[in-house]
């Protein structure tokens, strides 16, 4: 991949890591003063009061980086509108928390300004049923922006410990990098590979390390809205028709982990009656850390969840494995998902025979 780079884009690739955890830690001085603190609640697993600017951090080492290589930010105007919008929002929902709606309605706006100027559609969903091609039509803006927005509510919604949204959003940028390379998209291919390297500049401060027993920073709403939206960005691009270069339930497969807990999440709480965006801990990484698993542990099986669950899209697409049974597969696997989750003692059994956790204590604080 390294070869279908101007020496310049490699070298903004080897910095990038460095200039976004200097960027962030700039950022981090200005936190209190901008309101963008974390404070310890009922509701969250952390103890100390954290800085929300890890994904304001990673916006402006894109755009600063993308810059000095010489290239207009994104190849797109209208994304980079869309990033200026959603990164506003975020800033304001990570100072005040901002309600439901009003970020639904800054998200689908944000979504709405890329399909409104550039022509990254959902256009068609491939083979799904197994009578040819589903083409949407007019539907196309429709699906696009509840796509866009999906999938940051994904990233968001998994947000929940020291490291994790982080880590199972690299997995899916390093796979459509790949698809991107080997597609001769050259442009995506190096903004892929810049975002991976500005995400593992932001794990230098976001996981915990030896020596380190918690996060310097988090990503915020921010963050998590921008992964997103650069995520499904790029996988409309790669895999947004019925002609692109993977198939559009491929796509699918290499986003699954944050898809899967974010709609088997919603699902339960509409079961048991509650709101869909009700704050609990019935996410998956809630499951795991409650069976004994350190906060690192849980976030490595879940990254390797993501990866796994993206190469076996992958592998399924390069065999000519039918779009409409990968399609059947996902739907059964959001089952189990469901069914997992509504049973977790069950799940926490089978894992610790699996995985032995560290310790039975490890984990329980952010």
């Amino acid at each position: 991949m390294i070869e279908s780079f101007s020496s310049y884009q490699v070298l903004a690739l080897i910095l990038a890591p460095l200039v976004a955890a200097g960027l962030i830690r700039v950022l981090m001085i200005f936190a209190p003063a901008w309101g963008l603190i974390d404070h310890p609640g009922h509701r969250k697993v952390h103890l100390h009061p954290t800085p929300l600017v890890g994904g304001l951090g990673m916006l402006l080492t894109l755009i600063l980086l993308q810059i000095l290589t010489g290239r207009l930010p994104f190849e797109s105007l209208s994304l980079l509108v869309a990033l200026a919008i959603i990164t506003g929002i975020g800033v304001a929902d990570d100072a005040h928390e901002l309600s439901h709606r009003a970020k639904f309605v800054a998200q689908a706006l944000g979504a709405g300004v890329i399909v409104s100027g550039t022509s990254v559609w959902v256009t068609g969903l491939g083979d799904l049923l197994g009578i040819g091609n589903i083409e949407l039509g007019k539907w196309a803006i429709l699906v696009t922006i509840i796509s866009v927005v999906g999938v940051m509510n994904a990233i968001n919604m998994i947000d929940g410990l020291d490291g994790l949204a982080a880590s199972v959003s690299l997995m899916p940028v390093l796979v459509l990098a790949a698809l991107a390379y080997h597609a001769g998209q050259a442009g995506p291919a190096f903004e892929l590979a810049l975002l991976a390297a500005v995400i593992f500049g932001f794990l230098l401060m976001n996981l915990r390390l030896p020596g380190r027993p918690r996060a310097l920073v988090f990503m915020g709403d921010t963050g998590g809205m921008i992964i997103g939206m650069l995520i499904a960005w790029y996988s409309i691009k790669l895999g947004g028709s019925s002609n692109a270069a993977v198939a559009p339930i491929t796509a699918v497969w290499i986003l699954a982990m944050p898809l899967l807990d974010m709609g088997s999440v919603m699902l339960v709480r509409l079961m048991q009656r509650k709101s869909p965006f009700h704050a609990d801990q019935q996410h998956m990484h809630h499951v795991l850390l409650h069976a004994g698993y350190s906060v690192n542990q849980v976030v490595g099986i879940m990254s390797a969840l993501s990866l796994c669950l993206g190469a076996t899209g992958i592998f399924a697409d390069r065999h000519g494995v039918p779009q409409a049974l990968m399609f059947l597969a996902f739907l059964l696997l959001w089952a189990a998902y469901v069914v997992a989750l509504k049973h977790p003692a069950v799940i926490q059994s089978i894992a610790r025979r699996v995985l032995s956790p560290y310790t039975q204590s490890a984990g329980s604080t952010r």
